[in-house]
């Protein structure tokens, strides 16, 4: 009898968000998963690809647990996540940034909840990850994208600019790489 457990780690990278959170699931193969408001944007965009509908919701609260709950339903259908959250900007501002807090802090408390641990990548470290410059932008971090990864989301998505849904995609990608690359879990 085999008892020997499986230890092949699960790497997920979360581009965490209001508008347009972004997971990368990396067990060998890569499948992206992403919350949007364009129509023409959800459902399967190619087989490794999917997007989901950003509900409406009537208060931040409810806003923040429906955000989880995509993030969470996604980790739980994978086996020994490694996960990893990119850390706060700190180029934000305003009002927005006590959101985005609350946001992300819902989801580390309900990762805790779930068992799951996780750590959190600075985002100069992502992007010097990706680049090699800390402060690269996010058309500069596409390009490192689809030279590396050889998905044009661009052309997938028949867009012309590195907004949302795309530039959410890649960093996922890339907060996965680099979490990995520096973790201790």
């Amino acid at each position: 009898m085999n008892l020997k457990k499986d230890t092949k780690k699960t790497k997920i990278g979360i581009d965490y968000s209001l508008t347009s959170p972004a997971l990368c699931v990396n067990d060998g193969d890569l499948m992206f998963y992403y919350l949007t408001s364009k129509k023409k944007w959800i459902g399967q965009q190619s087989e490794n690809i999917i997007g989901y509908e950003h509900r409406e919701w009537k208060d931040p609260i409810e806003r923040f647990t429906y955000i989880s709950d995509f993030a969470i339903e996604i980790i739980k259908q994978t086996k020994n996540p490694e996960i990893y959250i990119e850390g706060y900007s700190y180029g934000s501002k305003g009002r927005g940034l006590f959101q985005i807090a609350e946001n992300c802090g819902i989801l580390k408390y309900r990762l805790q909840e779930q068992n799951f641990n996780y750590e959190t990548v600075v985002p100069s470290v992502v992007k010097k990850g990706a680049t090699g410059k800390g402060n690269a932008d996010k058309d500069l971090m596409y390009e490192a994208f689809v030279k590396e990864v050889k998905i044009d989301l661009k052309k997938l998505f028949d867009t012309e600019k590195v907004g949302n849904p795309l530039s959410d995609i890649v960093d996922s990608y890339y907060i996965q790489k680099v979490g990995h690359e520096a973790s201790l879990i």
